[in-house]
């Protein structure tokens, strides 16, 4: 592969970025990335992260990969000197009580002056833009924003990094206390205090030798996946950059094979801004060669689109989505896999992982996927719930319990218009006594969609039953699961947010057998059940964990970077790296 050491200009809100990097496109390969290294500075750089399972010698690529990624130069940003302090004595203090006591006991420099320092300092630098990426507290760009502007290898700067170290310990305290949705969701981190919890002890304890280990610690384990995460938001910082403005392709007619318009010569440009295998022999021309149908084909693939080399409204919004975004939506989704690794169940042989936004389910044992299958999730308004569980039973032939709230807004207003639908789609009714209650006895024009619902309705099980076949119970306070459908022809959608909640499985009969299996049933046991056409609670012996999560964009097995459109809108308080 031709290596190119770039030097990396970044702007964003002002915010300049310069490092020697050799950038990749999203498909390839990450293990020649780190070759190249320039170690020229100040403090001699004896330290190695410990990176599991993988060469960390000085000489291995994995071993300088860190350093590569984290030796930023930052030039002064143009427009900002006036909220910037440009001499360490007018730096005002964030943590004045705490910089007192670590003083006390530490009165050498804690960032300046041993070997690990400059690495210490470059870890430092990576966690603030890689959590104000992410969208975390206005501060800690401010704290980025003020060690790009100096000349950070001057210790008298020693009290800027130990506030921005202290506020990055207080940010990683509150995201400890997230709860496995809010982990998911990462949805109001913008707003989170900087208020930090440490005591005499600690303080006293704290060495050189330690304060590494604590960003570590804060980063979460640095392996092939990570370098490639921070590899990929260099790329597109780097991307914004270098594009002298940013120009959306118009809307317009569908572009296909042949095509002559004005807008492919842009299209081309962004397809290979995009993944650098995308070669063209000539950017300008404005027909719609094999060439950029191909690239095209494989850039729908990677953003959930129907691959069929056509350039509509779908495409264009991927085509148009700003790199500084790209990036942000890179640091979100790393933040998030380092947060779910506090929920993973110690258990996990077998696990199931349903990517809700990218309507999509992993059947995994012992890390090795067995078998995927498309989903459709709860639409917006009625929002899959983000959540970890355990699938105790497979039920076969359920019963479907109408939730309220789909009663209320789906159902009545159906039976004002026509009664029979009660007895078309083989409801019953029951009052909060238990008792049944005769559809043809309730004057449906009369019953309000709003306010409390006088009866229970369930759908009895067989043909055009809601669920299906299977339904997969695991217990939440959300009353959803997994189970089949009446209605697979909703699995040909790309774009697949329409349940109220629930997650219907397009390979539910597999995922039903797979899960008997493992609990001792055979298939021909699970087709007598079915046959008889009665409700069949079958409990498994070992429970396998459930996982609702939400990740916009991952890296498939073979490094391929994917990404979804946020189909809950959980990053629109956008972080404080403005676009």
């Amino acid at each position: 592969m031709s290596r190119l050491l770039l030097g990396i200009f970044v702007s964003c809100f002002s915010l300049h970025v310069h490092a020697a990097v050799s950038l990749l496109g999203p498909n390839e390969q990450a293990s020649n990335v780190f070759t190249q290294a320039n170690q020229t500075h100040l403090d001699t750089d004896n330290s190695q992260s410990a990176i599991k399972g993988l060469d960390t010698s000085p000489n291995s690529e994995l071993g300088v990969g860190e350093r590569l990624l984290s030796r930023l130069s930052w030039p002064v940003q143009a427009g900002r000197e006036s909220a910037l302090a440009l001499k360490a004595e007018d730096y005002q203090v964030r943590y004045p009580d705490l910089q007192q006591s670590i003083q006390y006991f530490h009165p050498d420099s804690l960032w300046y002056g041993y070997p690990q320092a400059r690495n210490t300092r470059d870890q430092l630098q990576w966690m603030l833009l890689e959590f104000s990426l992410a969208g975390g507290p206005k501060q800690l760009s401010d704290w980025l924003a003020q060690i790009n502007a100096i000349n950070n290898d001057n210790p008298q700067w020693e009290a800027l990094y130990t506030d921005a170290f202290l506020g990055l310990m207080a940010f990683c305290q509150q995201l400890m206390r997230l709860d496995y949705a809010q982990s998911m969701a990462l949805n109001n981190i913008t707003a989170t205090p900087l208020v930090i919890l440490i005591d005499e002890p600690w303080l006293a304890h704290l060495s050189r030798a330690d304060l590494y280990q604590q960003l570590s610690s804060m980063r979460g384990e640095l392996n092939i996946e990570r370098l490639r995460y921070r590899q990929q938001i260099l790329h597109w910082l780097n991307v914004q950059q270098q594009r002298k403005q940013q120009v959306n392709i118009a809307s317009g007619p569908l572009i296909s094979l042949n095509s002559r318009d004005w807008r492919v010569p842009l299209i081309r440009q962004r397809l290979a801004e995009f993944d650098i295998a995308n070669q063209f022999v000539d950017l300008q021309l404005d027909t719609m060669d094999a060439d950029t149908v191909i690239a095209l084909k494989r850039f729908q693939t990677q953003h959930g689109l129907k691959a069929d080399g056509i350039v509509g409204s779908d495409t264009l919004y991927w085509l148009n989505f700003k790199p500084v975004n790209r990036s942000k939506m890179l640091a979100r989704n790393l933040l998030r896999k380092q947060l779910l690794e506090r929920f993973m169940l110690s258990s996990n042989q077998q696990r199931i992982m349903v990517n809700v936004p990218a309507y999509q389910m992993t059947y995994l044992d012992k890390d090795s996927e067995v078998f995927q299958s498309k989903v459709v999730v709860g639409r917006a308004s009625r929002a899959t719930p983000l959540l970890v569980s355990e699938i105790s039973s497979v039920v076969i032939n359920p019963y479907w319990n109408v939730p309220r709230t789909i009663v209320r807004k789906d159902i009545i207003p159906k039976l004002r218009r026509d009664p029979a639908y009660v007895d078309q789609q083989r409801f019953e009714l029951f009052d909060y006594q238990g008792q049944a209650v005769p559809s043809e006895q309730i004057d449906w024009t009369r019953v309000k969609d709003t306010g409390a619902f006088p009866y229970r309705m369930r759908q009895r099980p067989g043909p055009g039953n809601a669920l299906g076949a299977y339904k997969f119970h695991f217990d939440n306070q959300f009353a959803v699961y997994l189970h089949d459908t009446s209605s697979p022809e909703l699995f040909s959608e790309q774009q697949r947010a329409f349940s109220s909640g629930c997650v219907r499985v397009e390979a539910a009969d597999y995922l039903a057998e797979t899960l008997l299996k493992q609990a001792g049933y055979s298939e021909q046991y699970k087709q007598r059940l079915i046959a008889k056409g009665e409700p069949k609670w079958v409990p498994l012996k070992q429970k396998v964990p459930v996982y609702l999560v939400y990740f916009t964009s991952w890296f498939d097995g073979s490094g391929g970077l994917h990404y979804r459109k946020d189909i809950y809108n959980f990053a629109s308080a956008d972080s404080f790296l403005a676009s």
